[in-house]
């Protein structure tokens, strides 16, 4: 949750200090900044999340290391006494057919349900089937360049499949279909709320870097950097931060 006065008192310290014009101060708290804002400290959390995973993890890795060490120091199991007799194995084992009893065939062969009626077949589920199905022919629109229709498509496909695994992709991809068309405020706010509604993602550093290249367009350099500098922290071995880092270099 961001701290309440976070933001506040950030813009009148600029104001009072001069960094920032009374006018930009106000402008700075327009929604798709506060909410651009709010993303970022969600990955901040994320970023949090990351940290205490990878020490849960080194806290494992230590320990199994230590056990490994205590196997390694202890004596080994002691060896069968010299002059210990083996048991020898003298008999044959006994042969399959008479180690198996015989298969008998069952008293009578088991009658189909009374009530399956000849022919009938039980139909295949189809609401996996038509989720994908809708996905790919939004995603075919957008690959065909036909953008309007693939924003159509990727919102028909969120309003139908809400809970559907893809609906993270979708909502990347819608903001895509407007950024490609230039369409640049509709596809910020798509950006955005796909971080905040699935911040769990494999599509949030493009998210992320998408909506850096949109604030470089829109003339926002700082808050450009804000965002890219934050995608490069988080993510830092993904191709995104790769692309926002030379993006960066640009920016100086």
């Amino acid at each position: 949750m961001m701290m309440p006065h976070y933001r506040p008192l950030w813009l009148l310290l600029a104001v009072l200090g001069g960094l920032v014009p009374l006018g930009v101060a106000w402008a700075q708290r327009a929604p798709d900044y506060e909410l651009t804002l709010e993303l970022l400290e969600r990955v901040e959390q994320l970023e949090a999340e990351i940290r205490q995973v990878r020490g849960e993890l080194e806290v494992q890795r230590h320990q199994l290391e230590l056990l490994q060490q205590e196997r390694a120091a202890a004596p080994p199991e002691a060896a069968t006494p010299p002059g210990t007799a083996v048991p020898a194995i003298s008999e044959r084992p006994a042969r399959t057919e008479d180690r198996l009893e015989p298969v008998r065939p069952p008293a009578t062969a088991a009658q189909p349900p009374a009530s399956a009626e000849r022919g009938a077949t039980t139909p295949p589920p189809t609401s996996a089937r038509t989720e994908q199905g809708d996905f790919d022919a939004a995603l075919g629109e957008l690959r065909e360049g036909r953008y309007a229709e693939a924003v159509t498509g990727f919102q028909r496909f969120m309003s139908a499949h809400p809970a559907s695994n893809l609906a993270g992709d979708a909502q990347y991809w819608l903001g895509e279909s407007h950024y490609v068309s230039r369409n640049y405020e509709a596809a910020k706010e798509a950006f955005i709320n796909m971080g905040l509604h699935y911040p769990q993602s494999g599509r949030l550093p493009d998210a992320l870097l998408k909506l850096g290249y949109i604030y470089g367009e829109q003339g926002e350099t700082e808050r450009a950097r804000e965002v890219l500098r934050k995608l490069v922290q988080v993510y830092p071995n993904t191709q995104a931060a790769s692309l926002a880092g030379r993006r960066l270099q640009s920016l100086q």
